[in-house]
Protein backbone atom coordinates (compact mmCIF):
# COMPACT_ATOMS: atom_id res chain seq x y z
CA UNK A 1 0.00 0.00 0.00
CA UNK A 2 0.82 3.51 -0.36
CA UNK A 3 3.26 4.41 2.01
CA UNK A 4 4.21 1.33 3.22
CA UNK A 5 8.31 0.88 3.62
CA UNK A 6 10.47 -2.22 1.71
CA UNK A 7 14.12 -2.90 2.03
CA UNK A 8 15.87 -4.22 -0.65
CA UNK A 9 18.36 -7.19 -0.41
CA UNK A 10 20.75 -4.50 -0.01
CA UNK A 11 19.64 -3.13 2.55
CA UNK A 12 18.51 0.35 0.87
CA UNK A 13 15.14 1.38 1.74
CA UNK A 14 12.20 2.08 -0.15
CA UNK A 15 8.90 4.18 0.15
CA UNK A 16 5.92 2.48 -1.84
CA UNK A 17 3.50 5.58 -3.35
CA UNK A 18 0.91 3.75 -5.04
CA UNK A 19 -1.62 1.21 -3.92
CA UNK A 20 -1.66 -0.20 -7.55
CA UNK A 21 1.61 -2.51 -8.70
CA UNK A 22 1.92 -4.30 -11.80
CA UNK A 23 2.79 -8.02 -11.65
CA UNK A 24 6.59 -8.50 -10.83
CA UNK A 25 7.57 -5.08 -9.37
CA UNK A 26 6.38 -1.84 -6.93
CA UNK A 27 6.16 1.58 -7.77
CA UNK A 28 8.61 2.77 -5.07
CA UNK A 29 11.29 5.26 -4.11
CA UNK A 30 14.50 4.65 -2.66
CA UNK A 31 14.89 7.15 0.04
CA UNK A 32 17.65 5.57 2.08
CA UNK A 33 21.17 3.88 1.19
CA UNK A 34 23.32 2.45 3.58
CA UNK A 35 27.01 3.53 3.87
CA UNK A 36 28.14 3.24 7.80
CA UNK A 37 28.41 6.88 7.79
CA UNK A 38 24.92 8.27 7.64
CA UNK A 39 23.07 10.29 9.86
CA UNK A 40 20.18 7.76 10.33
CA UNK A 41 22.11 4.79 12.38
CA UNK A 42 24.48 4.38 8.86
CA UNK A 43 21.97 5.11 6.55
CA UNK A 44 21.79 8.76 4.47
CA UNK A 45 19.55 9.95 1.50
CA UNK A 46 19.76 9.02 -1.54
CA UNK A 47 17.45 11.93 -2.44
CA UNK A 48 19.25 15.19 -1.74
CA UNK A 49 16.26 17.03 -2.34
CA UNK A 50 12.61 16.07 -3.43
CA UNK A 51 10.52 17.10 -6.53
CA UNK A 52 10.45 14.81 -9.36
CA UNK A 53 13.12 16.48 -11.62
CA UNK A 54 15.64 15.84 -8.50
CA UNK A 55 14.13 11.75 -8.46
CA UNK A 56 15.33 11.73 -12.10
CA UNK A 57 19.34 12.42 -11.16
CA UNK A 58 18.85 10.01 -8.03
CA UNK A 59 20.55 6.27 -7.62
CA UNK A 60 16.96 4.53 -8.63
CA UNK A 61 15.55 2.32 -11.13
CA UNK A 62 12.82 3.84 -13.71
CA UNK A 63 10.48 1.43 -16.19
CA UNK A 64 8.24 3.04 -18.81
CA UNK A 65 5.22 2.21 -18.30
CA UNK A 66 3.38 2.34 -21.87
CA UNK A 67 0.26 2.97 -19.97
CA UNK A 68 0.34 5.56 -18.47
CA UNK A 69 2.57 7.42 -21.15
CA UNK A 70 5.43 8.30 -18.40
CA UNK A 71 8.39 5.97 -16.34
CA UNK A 72 7.88 5.07 -12.82
CA UNK A 73 10.12 4.68 -10.37
CA UNK A 74 10.07 0.79 -9.63
CA UNK A 75 11.58 -2.21 -7.03
CA UNK A 76 11.72 -5.59 -8.42
CA UNK A 77 9.44 -7.96 -6.05
CA UNK A 78 12.11 -10.14 -6.13
CA UNK A 79 14.82 -7.90 -4.63
CA UNK A 80 12.17 -7.12 -1.92
CA UNK A 81 13.66 -8.38 1.74
CA UNK A 82 11.34 -6.71 4.39
CA UNK A 83 7.91 -4.97 3.74
CA UNK A 84 7.38 -2.56 7.09
CA UNK A 85 3.20 -1.40 7.70
CA UNK A 86 2.71 1.87 9.15
CA UNK A 87 -0.44 0.53 10.64
CA UNK A 88 1.20 -2.18 12.31
CA UNK A 89 3.71 -0.02 13.56
CA UNK A 90 1.42 2.39 15.33
CA UNK A 91 -1.00 -0.87 17.12
CA UNK A 92 2.15 -2.23 18.30
CA UNK A 93 3.50 1.58 19.86
CA UNK A 94 0.37 1.91 21.37
CA UNK A 95 0.69 -0.95 23.51
CA UNK A 96 3.75 -0.82 24.85
CA UNK A 97 6.03 2.05 26.19
CA UNK A 98 7.84 4.40 24.18
CA UNK A 99 11.40 3.94 23.27
CA UNK A 100 13.09 7.30 22.70
CA UNK A 101 11.71 11.22 22.47
CA UNK A 102 10.00 10.58 19.01
CA UNK A 103 8.03 8.20 19.92
CA UNK A 104 6.85 9.94 22.83
CA UNK A 105 5.50 12.93 20.74
CA UNK A 106 3.94 10.55 17.95
CA UNK A 107 1.87 9.29 20.79
CA UNK A 108 1.30 12.26 22.12
CA UNK A 109 0.04 14.11 18.90
CA UNK A 110 -2.47 10.51 18.86
CA UNK A 111 -3.54 11.73 22.06
CA UNK A 112 -4.96 14.84 20.92
CA UNK A 113 -6.13 13.92 17.82
CA UNK A 114 -7.79 10.90 18.68
CA UNK A 115 -6.88 9.65 15.01
CA UNK A 116 -8.50 5.74 15.15
CA UNK A 117 -7.11 4.58 11.48
CA UNK A 118 -3.33 5.88 11.45
CA UNK A 119 -0.11 4.72 11.15
CA UNK A 120 3.70 5.77 10.96
CA UNK A 121 6.00 5.63 8.01
CA UNK A 122 9.49 7.47 7.72
CA UNK A 123 12.45 6.61 9.45
CA UNK A 124 10.65 5.93 12.53
CA UNK A 125 8.95 2.91 10.72
CA UNK A 126 12.41 1.75 9.21
CA UNK A 127 13.79 2.02 13.11
CA UNK A 128 16.52 4.56 12.02
CA UNK A 129 15.28 7.43 13.41
CA UNK A 130 17.38 10.27 15.12
CA UNK A 131 16.73 12.35 17.99
CA UNK A 132 15.24 14.81 15.58
CA UNK A 133 13.93 12.72 12.98
CA UNK A 134 10.85 14.09 11.49
CA UNK A 135 7.94 12.35 12.39
CA UNK A 136 5.43 11.11 9.49
CA UNK A 137 2.19 10.04 10.54
CA UNK A 138 -0.52 8.80 8.06
CA UNK A 139 -4.38 9.08 8.00
CA UNK A 140 -6.29 6.00 6.03
CA UNK A 141 -9.37 6.38 4.69
CA UNK A 142 -11.48 9.18 2.87
CA UNK A 143 -13.63 10.05 6.27
CA UNK A 144 -10.63 9.93 8.38
CA UNK A 145 -9.08 12.29 5.59
CA UNK A 146 -11.82 15.00 5.62
CA UNK A 147 -12.49 14.85 9.72
CA UNK A 148 -8.92 15.64 9.94
CA UNK A 149 -8.33 18.29 7.92
CA UNK A 150 -11.88 20.04 8.90
CA UNK A 151 -10.87 19.65 12.62
CA UNK A 152 -7.15 19.99 12.79
CA UNK A 153 -5.50 23.49 12.97
CA UNK A 154 -1.82 22.55 13.21
CA UNK A 155 0.63 23.08 15.75
CA UNK A 156 3.40 25.48 15.25
CA UNK A 157 4.28 26.66 11.35
CA UNK A 158 7.79 25.20 10.27
CA UNK A 159 8.68 29.22 8.53
CA UNK A 160 11.92 26.68 6.92
CA UNK A 161 9.34 24.74 4.66
CA UNK A 162 8.83 26.95 2.34
CA UNK A 163 12.51 28.18 1.30
CA UNK A 164 12.94 24.28 1.29
CA UNK A 165 10.14 23.89 -0.98
CA UNK A 166 11.25 26.84 -3.25
CA UNK A 167 14.50 25.26 -4.05
CA UNK A 168 13.65 21.56 -4.59
CA UNK A 169 10.78 22.68 -6.52
CA UNK A 170 11.90 25.93 -8.51
CA UNK A 171 9.25 27.69 -7.38
CA UNK A 172 8.94 31.04 -6.37
CA UNK A 173 8.81 31.50 -2.59
CA UNK A 174 5.94 33.68 -2.21
CA UNK A 175 3.94 30.88 -4.28
CA UNK A 176 5.66 27.88 -2.00
CA UNK A 177 4.53 30.26 1.40
CA UNK A 178 0.97 30.09 -0.32
CA UNK A 179 0.78 26.53 -0.44
CA UNK A 180 2.17 25.97 3.09
CA UNK A 181 -0.29 24.85 5.32
CA UNK A 182 0.18 23.55 8.94
CA UNK A 183 -2.01 21.20 9.28
CA UNK A 184 -0.12 18.75 7.08
CA UNK A 185 3.50 20.06 7.47
CA UNK A 186 4.98 21.89 10.99
CA UNK A 187 6.92 22.30 14.07
CA UNK A 188 5.41 19.96 17.32
CA UNK A 189 7.75 20.39 20.44
CA UNK A 190 10.69 20.91 18.53
CA UNK A 191 10.10 18.24 16.04
CA UNK A 192 9.03 18.30 12.18
CA UNK A 193 5.97 16.45 11.29
CA UNK A 194 4.32 15.62 8.11
CA UNK A 195 0.39 14.00 7.77
CA UNK A 196 0.15 12.42 4.56
CA UNK A 197 -3.25 10.96 3.49
CA UNK A 198 -3.47 7.07 2.32
CA UNK A 199 -6.42 5.54 0.42
CA UNK A 200 -7.75 2.43 1.95
CA UNK A 201 -9.11 1.14 -1.60
CA UNK A 202 -6.65 -0.51 -3.72
CA UNK A 203 -6.92 0.53 -7.70
CA UNK A 204 -6.14 -0.98 -10.61
CA UNK A 205 -3.24 -1.03 -12.58
CA UNK A 206 -3.55 0.07 -16.11
CA UNK A 207 -7.07 1.07 -16.02
CA UNK A 208 -6.67 3.36 -18.87
CA UNK A 209 -4.12 3.77 -21.54
CA UNK A 210 -2.99 7.15 -21.84
CA UNK A 211 -0.54 9.06 -24.59
CA UNK A 212 1.33 12.13 -23.62
CA UNK A 213 0.56 15.39 -26.07
CA UNK A 214 3.32 17.70 -24.92
CA UNK A 215 4.18 20.10 -22.42
CA UNK A 216 0.85 22.12 -21.07
CA UNK A 217 -0.12 25.84 -19.49
CA UNK A 218 -2.48 27.02 -18.46
CA UNK A 219 -4.69 29.14 -15.77
CA UNK A 220 -8.39 27.93 -14.76
CA UNK A 221 -10.25 27.06 -11.97
CA UNK A 222 -9.47 23.51 -10.12
CA UNK A 223 -11.83 21.67 -8.09
CA UNK A 224 -10.94 18.23 -5.94
CA UNK A 225 -12.53 16.76 -2.84
CA UNK A 226 -10.74 13.55 -0.74
CA UNK A 227 -9.08 12.43 -3.43
CA UNK A 228 -6.63 15.14 -4.01
CA UNK A 229 -4.82 14.63 -0.74
CA UNK A 230 -4.17 11.30 -1.57
CA UNK A 231 -1.27 9.86 -3.53
CA UNK A 232 -1.48 11.12 -6.44
CA UNK A 233 -3.50 13.50 -5.75
CA UNK A 234 -6.57 13.95 -8.38
CA UNK A 235 -8.48 16.89 -9.42
CA UNK A 236 -10.94 18.20 -12.01
CA UNK A 237 -9.39 21.32 -14.23
CA UNK A 238 -11.77 24.15 -16.12
CA UNK A 239 -10.21 26.70 -18.28
CA UNK A 240 -11.71 28.54 -21.56
CA UNK A 241 -9.61 25.82 -23.58
CA UNK A 242 -10.22 22.31 -21.58
CA UNK A 243 -12.33 20.13 -19.30
CA UNK A 244 -9.35 18.19 -17.65
CA UNK A 245 -8.61 16.11 -14.46
CA UNK A 246 -5.30 17.21 -13.06
CA UNK A 247 -3.08 14.26 -11.87
CA UNK A 248 -0.35 15.18 -9.51
CA UNK A 249 2.77 12.99 -8.27
CA UNK A 250 4.14 16.11 -6.62
CA UNK A 251 2.97 15.72 -2.66
CA UNK A 252 3.33 19.60 -1.82
CA UNK A 253 0.14 20.31 -3.71
CA UNK A 254 -2.41 18.11 -2.26
CA UNK A 255 -3.80 20.42 0.23
CA UNK A 256 -4.08 23.27 -2.46
CA UNK A 257 -6.10 20.92 -4.68
CA UNK A 258 -8.54 19.79 -1.94
CA UNK A 259 -11.44 22.89 -2.88
CA UNK A 260 -11.78 24.90 -5.24
CA UNK A 261 -9.72 28.25 -6.18
CA UNK A 262 -8.25 29.53 -9.50
CA UNK A 263 -4.78 28.24 -10.06
CA UNK A 264 -1.88 28.47 -13.01
CA UNK A 265 -0.95 24.88 -13.83
CA UNK A 266 2.31 23.42 -15.91
CA UNK A 267 2.48 19.55 -16.62
CA UNK A 268 2.19 16.85 -19.73
CA UNK A 269 -1.62 17.21 -21.27
CA UNK A 270 -2.50 13.45 -22.04
CA UNK A 271 -4.68 11.74 -23.82
CA UNK A 272 -6.51 8.75 -21.51
CA UNK A 273 -9.19 6.99 -23.60
CA UNK A 274 -11.58 9.67 -24.18
CA UNK A 275 -10.49 12.06 -21.26
CA UNK A 276 -7.46 14.58 -20.84
CA UNK A 277 -5.49 14.79 -17.93
CA UNK A 278 -2.62 17.18 -16.74
CA UNK A 279 0.32 15.18 -15.25
CA UNK A 280 1.93 17.35 -12.88
CA UNK A 281 5.76 15.18 -11.66
CA UNK A 282 7.14 14.40 -14.92
CA UNK A 283 10.78 13.82 -14.30
CA UNK A 284 11.80 15.55 -17.50
CA UNK A 285 9.20 18.83 -17.31
CA UNK A 286 8.50 18.47 -13.05
CA UNK A 287 5.27 20.84 -13.28
CA UNK A 288 3.14 22.72 -10.40
CA UNK A 289 0.23 23.75 -9.10
CA UNK A 290 0.25 27.69 -7.67
CA UNK A 291 -2.97 29.27 -6.27
CA UNK A 292 -4.02 32.60 -8.01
Amino acid sequence: MDKDIVIDRDNNVYLVYTNFNPPGYIFALKKYIFSGKGLWKGYERNLKQYGAINLAQSSQDFNEEPCYGASFPILLKSRILIHLKPEEFARELLKRSPRDGIEEKIIQIYGDLGILNFGVTGSVLTGIQHKDSDIDIVIYGSKSAEEFISNFEGYEPDTSWPIQASKDYSIPIDMAKKIYDKRTRGIFRGIKYSFLFVDEKPRKYCEKVCTPLGEFRDTGDLEGDVNALFYPSIASFTSTNIEAKIVSYEGIYNIIMYGKRKVKVKGVLMKCDEEYSILVGDKKIGGYILPL
